[in-house]
């Protein structure tokens, strides 16, 4: 199968299940807002790697996205289920160092009616550091935990959403030279933005030294060479969501960008045979 004349492989992506939370980030301007994102999220792009949490941002959010009208980013945070707990607590870390920030407020951002969704209350693990001097309001409907800073308020919602449905997903670029590998999967990063509930894991441009069989550099010296004849460079784009169905979406539409891009020869999925998760997004059937 071809799509802009770039084959697709008879493939699939093998993907783990996961808990997200989906959240905005207002403030007063949009890159006070983007600055708070980059905080929260920052160092969340591969737990393999050593990160205590998974997440990345989205997208800016519309004025009238906002429950307060104030410019935002949309992010969001990931981990395994059976890390629910440490996953928590990193969240409530990054709340807390979100106060460093002037006008910052943080808000559940769900995707409305999600099935398997559970709430989580932040206070038990927030109020020790309030020292009393916090107080609880209703915006709109949405209760806040409001903290007293040097600039103003700091606010958060006290309850948010884990959606239990996640799971993560990703491309394999396969092209003739590094320009064209990350312009193709920056391409199709960009294009998440079209899908709200999937975001890029940590920056979503992801390269790998590990797997030495994808490795351009190593074609000649290692057994079973994955690097097809005129790559030269290879890359992934890796991301999740808060739906089975969210994350299929996404690869469809990443994958319709990627192969728009000059110099892309294939585009591919990495599997391990069910080791790795339990979900598989066969590349072709996303076309039927």
């Amino acid at each position: 199968m071809e799509l802009n004349n770039v084959f697709i492989e008879d493939t699939y992506a093998e993907s783990w299940q996961l808990e997200v939370v989906r959240l905005v980030i207002t403030a007063i301007s949009l890159d006070v807002a983007l600055g708070a994102a980059y905080q929260f999220t920052g160092a969340a792009g591969s737990s393999e790697l050593g990160s205590r949490i998974n997440g990345g941002i989205e997208r800016n959010a519309l004025p009238q996205e906002t429950p307060d009208g104030k410019p935002g980013v949309i992010i969001s945070m990931t981990m395994p289920p059976n890390k629910r707990e440490e996953f928590i607590e990193e969240l409530a870390l990054r709340y807390h160092l979100a106060t460093l920030i002037p006008t910052v407020s943080i808000y559940d951002f769900m995707i409305p009616h999600l099935e398997n969704a559970e709430k989580i209350i932040l206070d038990d693990y927030l109020e020790q550091n309030w020292q009393d001097f916090h107080s609880i309001a209703n915006e709109n409907g949405r209760e806040l935990c409001v903290v007293p800073t040097t600039t103003g308020f700091f606010n958060y919602e006290r309850k948010i959403t884990l959606s239990t449905t996640g799971v993560d997903g990703h491309i394999v670029c396969y092209a003739q030279d590094q320009a064209s590998a990350v312009a193709a999967v920056k391409a199709a990063k960009y294009s998440l933005e079209g899908i709200d509930g999937a975001s890029p894991m940590g920056y979503g441009l992801e390269q790998i030294y590990k797997l030495h069989q994808y490795c351009p550099g190593l074609k000649t010296s290692v057994e079973y060479s994955k690097v097809p004849p005129g790559a030269k460079s290879i890359l992934n784009l890796l991301y999740f969501g808060v739906s089975e169905q969210i994350v299929a979406a996404a690869m469809k539409t990443c994958i319709e960008a990627a192969v728009k891009v000059p110099g892309v020869i294939q585009i591919g999925a990495m599997n391990f045979g069910g080791e790795f998760g339990p979900y598989k997004f066969y590349l072709r059937d996303l076309f039927k």
